[in-house]
């Protein structure tokens, strides 16, 4: 293995992490900073069958998976996948892989452990390029073996190891202490692979783990494009503008959760405390006090407040901000919102009504929704895009939805709207870019705009 094509940072001296990835050239919002291969990869149970067990690319009714003779549980878009995995590891899996999922030892296990314990067994199917990387006084960025065995390990010291799905001559001490020693850098390096920013597999990126430090303030963040028989890689992309020798940082988890429990989940899977802008702020308001009940005068007043802050106020005509850590300047009332049961409540008052209807209360919950995202997030972060596309397909129901006695400058308005907010989609989640698989959100954008135009048009005759 070579370094990667795209690799736009090198590793500096950190104060108080390891190191940093620090960009060697200027990058702009949207640019690629790394293009990372996957060392291995396994896909989700609730994607079997769906997507192909090598590449990760989804069927979408334009391919048809062929479904492994042999176990009958690994699906792939085409000889060249099934080739590939049949060499790197299948073919000591596939005739013990049916039995060891129906043990009791795996049936045991979380969702989570399930699928580091299959991720665990590819790696192992073949220990020879371990057993060189570990037993190797060279250390190089180029070989995904030593870069791994050069990770740090993670804060777990119950010695607990997943049971693997090896051939029984393949069960050696040498084995099992080898399967000990990568499975101690597994919780604090490997990565949920994503698609349209949902979980859909789990993926060892070494170089990845190396280089990229966490911020729940980053300014770039990860995607995995998919396509038919090529490999999966990750590729870090610019949020925002980032000049040469500034640190390029991703979040581990989702900067909008609690603060509380984002600092327990880092502490424990990755062994440290986060320090970054928006948890020096969040500390600094602990503890923060309960929103308003919903329904009441109270939190309507802060929810007006909220997307005047954030977004301008107008419904009608949104504006997404700029800065970078808007809750520096959150006035102190609106505090509430970083409350631990706000956001979801929030959450799922929008869901509920998006589908349910009245649209019209969906609209303002979902603009309320968009202005905390303003807030929380970075710009460019592709949750506020993607949230700003729901909020697109709500008004446009809402439209679709009118009866004969809607007036037509009001339904006029609400196309305009919709219009703005797939506007607003548009322009965050194509800094993010095409990822994933076809007919993703920017693809929704281009079907909507299209039906849309085709609606009007028929008005206008």
């Amino acid at each position: 293995m070579v370094l990667p094509e795209v690799l736009r940072v090198r590793l500096a001296p950190h104060p108080t992490a390891r190191d940093a990835a620090v960009a060697v050239v200027p990058a702009k919002a949207g640019d690629p900073i790394a293009i990372v291969p996957a060392l291995s990869t396994v896909i989700s149970p609730d994607q079997k069958s769906w997507r192909c067990d090598q590449c990760g690319t989804a069927s979408m009714g334009f391919l048809n998976l062929r479904r492994c003779s042999g176990c009958a549980s690994f699906w792939y878009c085409g000889t060249i996948c099934q080739n590939k995995a049949w060499k790197a590891h299948h073919r000591k899996i596939c005739k013990n892989h049916d039995a060891f999922v129906a043990s009791p030892e795996y049936q045991a296990l979380t969702a989570h452990d399930k699928m580091d314990a299959l991720l665990l067994s590819q790696m192992l199917a073949d220990p020879a390029p371990w057993w060189n990387a570990s037993g190797s006084a060279e250390y190089s960025l180029s070989d995904p073996y030593t870069t791994f065995l050069h990770l740090l390990k993670g804060p777990r010291v119950d010695g607990f190891v997943p049971p693997l799905c090896l051939p029984p001559g393949a069960a050696t001490a040498e084995t099992a202490a080898l399967a000990k020693e990568l499975y101690s850098r597994f919780g604090n390096n490997n990565f949920v692979v994503q698609d349209h920013l949902n979980s859909v597999g789990h993926g060892v990126f070494p170089l990845a783990s190396r280089f990229f430090n966490h911020s729940c303030v980053p300014n770039a963040a990860c995607k995995y494009p998919t396509q038919p028989e090529k490999p999966l890689t990750m590729e870090v992309v610019a949020l925002r503008d980032i000049a040469a020798g500034e640190e390029v940082t991703v979040p581990y988890l989702d900067p909008a959760l609690p603060y509380q429990t984002r600092q327990d989940a880092l502490r424990a899977n990755y062994g440290f405390q986060c320090g970054c802008r928006l948890c020096l702020f969040q500390r600094g308001i602990e503890p923060v006090a309960s929103p308003p009940q919903r329904g009441s005068e109270e939190l309507r007043d802060m929810e007006t407040a909220l997307r005047a802050f954030a977004l301008g106020g107008d419904e009608h005509a949104v504006r997404l901000p700029a800065h970078p850590a808007l809750f520096e300047t959150l006035p102190a009332n609106l505090h509430p919102i970083f409350h631990e049961s706000y956001l979801p409540s929030l959450s799922e008052l929008f869901s509920k009504l998006s589908h349910e209807g009245p649209f019209v209360d969906a609209i303002e919950a979902g603009i309320t929704q968009l202005a905390l995202y303003a807030v929380v997030y970075p710009p460019n972060y592709p949750q506020i895009g993607m949230h700003a596309l729901e909020l697109g397909k709500t008004v446009w129901n809402l439209v679709c939805t009118a009866g004969p006695e809607a007036a037509a400058a009001d339904i006029k308005v609400r196309e305009e709207q919709a219009e703005m907010f797939l506007d607003l989609a548009d322009e965050v989640l194509n800094v993010y870019g095409e990822e994933g698989d076809i007919c993703g959100p920017l693809g929704e954008i281009r079907v909507l705009r299209d039906m849309m135009s085709g609606r009007c048009d028929a008005v206008d005759d």
